[in-house]
């Protein structure tokens, strides 16, 4: 407004802003400095290799390879300047690492991308490190890719899951089934050529010479037992692999009953167990419940299908016997864990 004189300057402003200018200039010194070694947008000189090149990703690592087998990764190298880029050399160091043949010079247009492959073919059992060296008379220096992995000896191995079966009592002529897991627990593919029974009175269904499986991979498959005559059985279900020094073996147990009209059989009398357990503390998905003759073992599953509650009552019981009882816990992958703590039970007769 007319009349009124303007309005002083606090004094120590001018000098305030110019500390704050310092002090802003100072923190981006320290940001050009920290980063110009590996960013070349920051460099005031000539555009750097790093700038007219990108190469994804910038190390590769292959982890651990068997000696004897190999793995690949793919480079991808992009010319990210406005100009064309001649690669007169492409060469890769240290032992057990090579590159896809790729004749050169080979020339990059601007905006262009190249793919490379990568292999490492490890033959000790040691750590290895090299590096993909990539020369071009358009660049100042070398562009370096570091690359590392680690060569691990092969140990084939193979697992059953239960390793032992009781099949228990069954009536003769009659066939009880009960499901086995076998898995490849090592780090090599294994293919089975071999599947033996010593007893003509077990039998399988879904395991057959020449199946394959991968390191991880689970085979699920049935056995049978179908007894000819009375009395207590036992046998061995023998799996071999040529990768393997001997074969997986399963034992098996189980006993034929007569069904002779003169065995005694009390209709009116039934026998049942009840087991109430703790729940797991690990993240499940069930249980499963185990039954056996003999403290220790070996146990036959008595749950056809996984039990999501904390309780189990087994009504296939005989009188006058004696039972022993474990559970075990199952994620979400399937995997069953060890056994319980055995529980113990006697039946009355009858």
């Amino acid at each position: 407004m007319r009349g009124m004189s303007p309005q002083p300057r606090p004094r120590g402003l001018s000098l305030y802003s110019a500390c704050i200018s310092n002090l802003f200039l100072l923190a981006c010194t320290v940001v050009l400095s920290q980063f110009s070694a590996g960013c070349a947008s920051v460099s005031a000189g000539k555009e750097s290799p790093a700038a007219k090149i990108s190469i994804v990703p910038a190390s590769v690592d292959f982890k651990e390879v068997v000696v004897g087998q190999k793995n690949s990764q793919t480079l991808q190298i992009s010319n990210t300047s406005s100009e064309p880029i001649s690669f007169e050399a492409l060469r890769v160091s240290g032992s057990g690492f090579t590159v896809s043949p790729i004749k050169t010079p080979i020339t990059l247009p601007s905006g262009r991308s190249l793919r490379l492959t990568l292999v490492f073919s490890p033959t000790k059992a040691s750590a290895a490190a090299g590096s993909l060296a990539l020369s071009s008379s358009d660049l100042e220096a070398p562009v370096n890719v570091p690359l590392a992995g680690s060569g691990e000896k092969a140990v084939p191995q193979l697992q059953s899951h239960p390793s032992s079966l009781n099949f228990g009592a069954v009536a003769v002529r009659a066939t009880s089934t009960q499901t086995v897991n076998l898995k490849n627990t090592g780090n090599v593919p294994l293919t089975i050529n071999s599947a033996a029974f010593s007893h003509s009175a077990f039998s399988a269904t879904g395991l057959s010479s020449g199946v394959s499986l991968a390191p991880g991979q689970t085979l699920e498959f049935k056995l049978a037992f179908r007894p000819a005559g009375s009395g207590s059985l036992s046998g061995t279900l023998s799996i071999g692999s040529p990768s393997l020094s001997s074969p997986v073996k399963l034992a098996l147990f189980g006993s034929g009953t007569s069904t002779s009209a003169s065995a005694p059989t009390p209709s009116n009398v039934s026998h049942s167990v009840s087991l109430v357990w703790s729940a797991s503390a690990s993240s499940i998905v069930g249980y499963h419940v185990y039954r056996g003759t003999f403290s220790g073992g070996p146990y036959a599953r008595v749950t056809a299908n996984t039990i999501g509650g904390l309780d189990f009552s087994d009504t296939t019981v005989a009188s006058t016997g004696r039972y022993y009882y474990v559970v075990t816990a199952l994620n979400s992958a399937g995997e069953e864990s060890a056994f319980s703590n055995e529980a113990a039970i006697d039946l009355p007769n009858p």
